[in-house]
């Protein structure tokens, strides 16, 4: 009996120091872990380093080409517009109409043919006080010479200014207003209209 107890605390006291041994490898808890950023960052900025200028590039030196201005027009001189019509002398042969007018432009669809084209256009100019019969008679003058045009189209205003001038600016209304006659003509189409100061009149 006693050798039985002898040989159990034997045993017992060599567990005890095996198990001691094992506690000086065995790690009691995890290791720790090192964090690592994958996020690049600044390094911070001394006061010195912040106050300092940031290097500029060299200057570069611009030159511009400024042009003058254009001098005033002389109150004797011709307003430039900016819109001129071209004028094809083979439409003006002799004149359009006995009636006052000026002729600002007449074009076809052919400027290198010395024959009149089958589309033509032409833009006159009256005075402001020109009566409703005289530009009636006007446009059926210029309708009666050009009966051979397979489309014509007339424009009559009673400015120059108007006619000629630009239009992007105000969209065209200033020459509305001062159209008072117009001559449409496309028998293809069926077309064939005269309008003096908004009203219409039988060809």
């Amino acid at each position: 009996m006693s050798g039985r107890f002898a040989a159990g605390v034997a045993a017992g006291l060599a567990l005890a120091a095996l198990a001691w041994l094992a506690a000086g490898f065995w790690p009691r808890g995890p290791a720790p872990v090192q964090v690592v950023s994958t996020f690049s960052r600044e390094e911070p900025v001394s006061p010195a380093a912040a106050a300092a200028p940031a290097p500029t590039a060299p200057a570069v030196e611009v030159t511009a080409k400024v042009s003058a201005a254009p001098a005033p027009a002389a109150p004797s001189e011709t307003p430039k517009y900016s819109r001129d019509y071209p004028v094809y002398e083979k439409l003006v042969t002799r004149p359009l109409s006995r009636e006052p007018h000026q002729l600002l432009g007449a074009w076809d669809e052919d400027p290198a043919s010395a024959q009149p084209g089958e589309r033509r256009a032409f833009v006159l100019a009256v005075s402001p006080g020109q009566s409703d019969q005289s530009l009636e008679a006007l446009a059926r003058d210029v309708r009666e010479r050009n009966l051979d045009a397979r489309v014509l189209d007339v424009r009559i205003y009673d400015d120059a200014g108007a006619a000629l001038g630009p239009r992007v600016a105000d969209g065209g209304q200033r020459a509305r207003q001062h159209l008072v006659a117009s001559v449409e003509r496309n028998p293809a189409a069926a077309v064939d209209a005269i309008r003096v100061r908004g009203r219409a009149l039988e060809p």
